[in-house]
């Protein structure tokens, strides 16, 4: 029994370190399965391209009237500092501003809502996207994985 049980340790070892040197298994960094890593890939190339179609409505609802994507992000960013208030605008300028956010404000409600259902559609929950995501961003090597899996 002993002798069966170190001779099956042994021919398990000896498998792993054929698999280790020859390089036919490849770990996925972060312990994620391949099938999820491929679905984490394709997602993120549609993520990606939904992602650059919004900003380009973003910047087309903003020249729309007639304001600079310039003038409308000092906005913005002043606006988190201080109440819209009492920045100073001529009401010309706030009625763009405001009617601009507005736009902007749903066409990123729309963007989530396509992003999640692409996602899913991907066979990844969001939760599942982040979690990849968050390791993605910390790992080098699950970096290295997923480009050679986007590309």
């Amino acid at each position: 029994m002993y002798f069966l049980k170190k001779h099956h340790i042994a021919a398990t070892l000896t498998l792993a370190l054929v698999f280790i040197f020859t390089g036919t298994i490849k770990a996925n960094p972060g312990g994620f399965t391949d099938k999820e890593l491929q679905s984490f890939a394709n997602a993120v190339v549609q993520v990606i391209s939904i992602q650059q179609q919004g900003q380009a409505q973003m910047i087309a609802s903003i020249q729309e009237e007639e304001m600079t994507v310039q003038r409308f992000n000092e906005i913005m960013l002043q606006t988190q500092e201080i109440a819209l208030e009492e920045i100073g605008l001529s009401e010309e300028e706030l009625e763009q501003y405001l009617k601009v956010a507005g736009e902007i404000e749903k066409i990123q409600i729309e963007l989530e809502a396509i992003l999640i259902e692409s996602i899913e559609e991907e066979g990844l929950s969001i939760e599942k996207y982040e979690e990849i995501m968050m390791e993605y961003q910390q790992n080098p090597e699950l970096q290295e994985r997923i480009q050679e899996l986007v590309q």
